[in-house]
């Protein structure tokens, strides 16, 4: 006899294959049936249903809905994925921005199901995304109103970047995830960004053929600076950006092989890092490496002591500052030539060519500034340049004085409630993913001085992604949501 809840697993089982392969040949007809009419349209609706299914597979994988699945794919995507570029000037996707969109949709249409309102636990962070969101607007109305710029449809899409953003980190910070479950996904991120290491490592070597098949993919426009200077682009679209990836990937294995307990998972952490870091020397990237340095005295001279108290602490670094000193010597004698030649213009930076050419560029959008400095010009894609190469001045050229305020405040506000879920928890993951985000914010702070963070749809929705993982724990525990100055 074949038990009633027996019989019900086999029933949904069943189901949940018909509607798989169901799913399947109607994806088929319809992308033959849209491809027939054109094939740029059937390239789109090939893209956006194949997203559909691979996430209703995650989502209802042996028939029940499980939102939480959605964290590997969502790292994996980001990490790993290319953007999908689409002829005709039509804008690139990224796969993770599918990927959040389907899981709203059916997050919103599972409640509609079962008659319930959606819910959003409350947070006050959320409220630093509208009056950002604000700061754009007010910037825009002020432009057109009162300089006589005007806007064209591409200026709308910083609202929509904001929405994505909002997005991404609501949904991972309003999953259900024990802090058991962070250190699954902490060991899988340092997985994810291992795999992001190797092709950059790959990308050195071209192995594989891989500049040819695969790296115009990622960095189309990067493929002479990755041929001739040796410059590897991992799976982002510049050196730069993947330099600010690894520095956030040392971040999290530094921190790991501070706070873990485990010799395995602290051995672990400490070859990711070695990993990590000569990735970023492979990037040829001065500002990844300022910022890697600005990590590691995070952690070294400020974190580690004050959670640790200074006899352990000095006790644990006694231990990490000479294994560190070894990695530095080894990756040193295998770093590239060209490497060293970079690093030593940062003695004399001003003489440096590429930093000759930021200061133009920089004076230029600085008078532009100057006539508008409370409100900014908006985002002006009309006829102002993009690419500032400082991000620090392309958010003043847009959005003003008031809107860097913002802005500051905004991230402000990330860093001290990262400190009071590190407070309010024991947890080695949870204490490791903090501080390493804490570090990670004011790493990609001194970053945005060459680069780009926040206004980059790739660097920016990874740490989201991460820091809806951090914020997740105060669901889980109830830490006090009140708001530090």
């Amino acid at each position: 006899m074949i038990s009633n809840s027996k019989l019900s697993n086999i029933l949904t089982e069943k189901y949940h294959n018909i509607f798989f392969y169901t799913v399947i040949i109607l994806l088929g007809l319809l992308i033959g049936i849209f491809s027939a009419e054109s094939s740029l349209f059937g390239i789109l609706i090939a893209i956006m249903l194949f997203g559909l299914l691979i996430c209703i597979y995650i989502f209802f994988y042996e028939g029940k809905f499980t939102l939480s699945r959605v964290v590997i794919p969502l790292l994996v995507a980001s990490i790993l994925f290319p953007p999908i570029r689409i002829p005709l000037g039509i804008p690139s996707i990224r796969l993770e921005l599918i990927i959040i969109l389907i899981a709203w949709m059916l997050l919103i249409l599972k409640n509609l199901a079962k008659g319930q309102i959606l819910k959003i636990s409350k947070n006050p962070i959320y409220k630093w995304f509208v009056f950002f969101g604000f700061a754009i607007l007010l910037s825009i109305s002020y432009s057109i109103i009162f300089k006589g710029y005007s806007i064209i449809a591409r200026d709308f899409w910083e609202f929509g970047k904001l929405i994505e953003y909002f997005l991404i980190f609501t949904l991972v910070a309003n999953l259900d995830i024990s802090s058991i479950d962070i250190k699954r996904f902490y060991k899988y991120a340092l997985i994810v960004f291992l795999c992001s290491s190797f092709i950059g490592f790959a990308q050195y070597f071209n192995i594989a053929n891989i500049n040819a098949v695969i790296s115009p993919y990622y960095a189309p426009t990067q493929i002479r600076g990755l041929l001739v200077s040796g410059r590897v682009t991992g799976t982002t679209g510049n050196s730069n950006e993947f330099g600010a990836l690894m520095v956030f990937a040392s971040s999290l294995a530094f921190s790991g092989l501070l706070f873990f307990k485990k010799k395995t998972m602290r051995l672990f952490s400490w070859i990711c890092f070695a990993v990590f870091v000569l990735s970023i020397i492979l990037t040829l990237s001065r500002s990844a490496i300022i910022a890697l340095i600005i990590v590691i005295c995070f952690f070294m001279l400020i974190k580690y002591p004050s959670i640790f108290g200074p006899k352990r602490g000095i006790k644990r670094l006694a231990i990490v500052i000479p294994i560190i000193i070894v990695f530095l010597l080894i990756i040193i004698n295998i770093a590239p030539e060209k490497f060293f030649f970079r690093i030593s213009q940062l003695g004399n930076i001003w003489n440096a060519t590429s930093w000759q050419a930021r200061i133009v560029n920089w004076k230029v959008n600085y008078a532009l500034w100057k006539l508008s400095p409370l409100f900014g010009w908006g985002p002006g894609k009309e006829t102002m340049t993009t690419i500032v190469d400082n991000e620090w001045l392309l958010l003043l050229r847009r959005y003003g004085l008031i809107g860097v305020i913002i802005f500051i405040l905004w991230f402000t506000n990330f860093y001290f409630g990262l400190s009071r879920i590190c407070r309010s928890f024991s947890y080695a993951g949870v204490r490791a993913l903090t501080v390493a985000l804490q570090a990670t914010l004011l790493a990609y702070a001194v970053y945005m001085i060459p680069a780009a963070v926040y206004h980059s749809l790739q660097l920016m929705p990874i740490l989201l992604i991460f820091l809806g993982l951090a914020y997740s724990q105060i669901r889980s525990k109830g830490v006090p949501d009140h708001e530090s100055s």
